[in-house]
């Protein structure tokens, strides 16, 4: 027995330094992670002479096992990472990862360490097997969540992968070892868009525990945006030493110097930042039609930031156009002279200002761009199209949520989750269109039926910590839009103690005023 407590000593250590550096971004990272590497270094060492020792002396049949099973928790990041992942092997991932992890509940990570394994070699019959094993998982977790999107990145879906790890913040079930390769499969993504901006926002703001291979990859990150307090080059090359996959991010660090440095001025505007409206070049002189074809060309073909200013001078200019006196006066002259029936010339009108809205309309619609603030003839019908066919979409995507509530149409508890998250992004996306004011049509749709779905989760299918992430949401934009009722009903169910797989979950004492 007196052997095991030097063993037992440096696990703790191992394992208390592996927390410590999960809680912080600092220097003090790379220390906790030397102090992690040595204790497990001893552990091995000590181990495998052990195990030598019993052989040496015979008894192989028990120093394999005891190797095996000593080691095995100290080596289970290399053998996954290097070995076990690589080769999609995605049972042996779930049986290895159950062992390194002991704990409450050692199956979470297992579970999202096999789909790791999956999503380098998918096949169908490891597919239905996690699935399998995590529908069977009730209630709902984050590691239920990390699994899917991690299948769903396999499957080649990357946007909703996406969407469900970043999903994971609102849920209360916290498994660090299933964040952490949550937050290191989001930043390798957005280093592979080039989204480091991405990446620095999610350390700036600690959103995640952060793996060697996350931790280096924010660095690289605060260098490229040239954030204040970006780590310096030599404590960029100590955390690439430390990260995983060196040869591959090396290239990342060759690249990093050409990354602009805090303190250096911004790049210029370019053409489409500048000031002064698409369009402009033909000059206030020229007739309001030519310029307004212009301006809607111009918008047509803007991307990015200069979306929004172009379809604001592209519906200014429509206005202008089809309320130009010299227009409307050539075109009842152009009727009166082919003799065209009584009121044509004001047919003509209507039928450009609709092919207009139309047009305009799905173009504002593919770039999520709010209403105009225009009233005439383009601008005022544009607003409503725009506002009320968000709304009305919206308002009928949250009606079928409920009438599958209503009707007993049961779902998985993942796809509760997606379906909540895909209505939640579309309601953000009208929010963001539309304004306060649309926000405030659309929150009673939210929280009539969030409130419903939430209550029928918690109370008839256990499924608290679903429940109480669309509780959590539901207060926050009570609390947006100034619903004084909503916000004292979503405060008083979020203060609900919470039971998850890890203890319950209970909700801090509200702040005093």
């Amino acid at each position: 027995m007196q052997l095991f407590v030097p063993y037992l000593l440096f696990k703790k250590l191992h394992d208390y330094a592996i927390d410590a550096r999960r809680r912080d971004r600092t220097w003090r990272y790379l220390a906790w992670s030397l102090a992690a590497g040595a204790s497990a270094g001893v552990i091995i060492g000590a181990t495998l002479s052990f195990a030598w020792l019993l052989i040496l002396v015979h008894l192989w049949w028990l120093g394999i096992p005891f190797a095996v099973v000593l080691s095995v928790p100290m080596l289970e990041p290399i053998l996954m990472r290097h070995v076990i992942v690589p080769m999609g092997w995605v049972r042996t991932a779930y049986r290895v990862a159950a062992r390194s992890d002991p704990g409450k509940d050692s199956e979470a990570y297992a579970l999202c360490a096999a789909a790791w394994a999956y999503a380098h070699r998918p096949r169908p019959a490891d597919e239905a097997w996690l699935i399998a094993a995590r529908d069977k998982r009730t209630p709902l977790g984050d590691a239920e969540v990390v699994t899917t999107a991690l299948m769903a990145s396999a499957r080649g879906d990357a946007a909703t992968a996406r969407a469900l790890l970043r999903s994971v913040r609102d849920l209360v079930e916290v498994h660090p070892h299933v964040r952490e390769l949550a937050g290191e499969w989001l930043a390798c993504d957005a280093a592979e868009r080039g989204a480091w901006a991405d990446v620095h926002a999610d350390a700036d703001a600690a959103a995640w525990p952060a793996s060697p291979l996350t931790y280096l990859l924010e660095g690289i990150a605060a260098r490229r945006v040239g954030a204040p307090g970006a780590p310096g080059r030599r404590e960029l090359y100590a955390r690439w030493l430390l990260a995983p996959q060196r040869a591959v991010t090396w290239g990342l660090l060759a690249d990093v110097d050409a990354a602009r440095a805090p303190g250096d001025p911004a790049p210029a505007a370019t053409a489409a930042d500048a000031d002064g409206a698409p369009g402009d070049d033909l000059g206030p002189d020229r007739p309001a039609m030519p310029r307004a074809i212009a301006a809607h060309l111009a918008f047509v073909a803007a991307r990015g930031g200069s979306a929004a200013p172009a379809f604001a001078h592209a519906v200014r200019s429509w206005d202008e156009a089809l309320a130009d006196g010299e227009l409307r006066a050539w075109i009842a002259r152009r009727a009166f002279e082919l003799d065209a029936p009584l009121g044509s010339a004001e047919r003509v009108m209507r039928d450009v200002a609709e092919s207009v809205v139309d047009e305009l309309g799905r173009a504002a619609d593919a770039a999520q761009l709010g209403a105009p603030a225009g009233i005439g003839a383009v601008g005022g019908p544009l607003a409503r199209q725009l506002r009320h066919g968000r709304l009305d979409s919206l308002e009928a995507g949250f009606r079928r949520w409920d009438d599958r509530r209503k009707y007993g149409d049961v779902r998985t508890a993942t796809d509760e989750w997606r379906e909540f998250v895909a209505l939640r992004a579309a309601y953000e996306t009208v929010s963001t269109a539309g304004g306060m004011e649309l926000r405030r049509l659309a929150f009673p749709h939210a929280y009539t039926t969030g409130t419903s779905v939430a209550v029928w989760l918690w109370n008839t299918r256990s499924e608290y910590v679903l429940a109480r992430a669309i509780l959590a949401w539901l207060l926050d934009e009570a609390m947006a839009v100034g619903d004084t009722q909503a916000i004292e009903t979503c405060t008083r169910n979020t203060r609900l103690p919470v039971p998850t797989r890890l203890g319950k979950f209970i909700p801090p004492a509200p702040r005093a005023n």
